[in-house]
């Protein structure tokens, strides 16, 4: 621990704290030109303005974690139990939809609100309570879990990859009525050009290029 302190201190520790110390660090450190300037404002504009577009699915059933990964010793290699029936339930669910969905490729962010069975050692006004979403669900999966299982089960059929969420939010609520909500919001244009560039020269993008409709950048 102390040889990464050290090293984050010898590669970091010259940048400033204070927002506004470090933004002034920064135009001196790549000593930036009043036209970079001018080009830095222009992107913060189009950048502010960018659209995104939203994407809502429900699904009636009980909410459930995978597993963590674990590690086969015959194939060697991690694996998730059960994650292969939250794909095959996503791609049919897909297939069977009637809707055109193409494959993000853009940054996006990703909510996934969980409904929980409500517990039947609740009395009457609690349980009308927790439909109301007033009482929160402090059971079992954790929400860290949840994240991971149903943003992994969108991969590959809806979302290229789970690295283009920029931000996630997990919401753990009871009803009557479990299910799970996911919101999946999607820049409609890459944000720069370096991360189209990073993003088109995935292997997986390139196996699947002809499902992708290619999208400019912003700035």
């Amino acid at each position: 621990m102390k040889k990464k302190q050290r090293e984050y201190q010898e590669k970091y520790g010259q940048v400033p704290n204070d927002f506004s110390e470090r933004f002034e660090f920064i135009i001196k450190h790549l000593k930036l030109s009043m036209k970079d300037i001018e080009k830095v404002r222009k992107g913060i504009k189009k950048l502010l303005k960018v659209q995104w577009t939203d994407l809502d699915f429900i699904f009636y059933f009980v909410p459930e974690a995978t597993p963590r990964a674990r590690y086969s010793s015959f194939t060697r290699h991690f694996y998730v139990k059960n994650a292969s029936d939250n794909h095959e339930l996503f791609k049919d669910f897909i297939e069977h939809s009637g809707d055109l969905f193409h494959i993000v490729t853009t940054p996006c962010k990703f909510y996934c609100d969980i409904y929980l069975p409500i517990s039947n050692q609740m009395n009457r006004v609690e349980k009308v309570l927790a439909e109301l979403k007033l009482i929160r669900a402090v059971s079992k999966p954790d929400w860290d879990n949840v994240g991971k299982t149903y943003s992994d089960m969108i991969q590959k059929h809806l979302l290229l990859d789970d690295s283009l969420i920029v931000e996630g939010v997990v919401r753990k609520f009871y009803s009557f009525k479990p299910r799970i909500e996911i919101r999946l919001s999607y820049m409609e244009k890459y944000d720069c050009k370096f991360n189209k560039k990073k993003i088109e020269e995935w292997k997986f993008y390139k196996d699947i290029s002809e499902k992708i409709i290619e999208k400019d950048s912003i700035v």
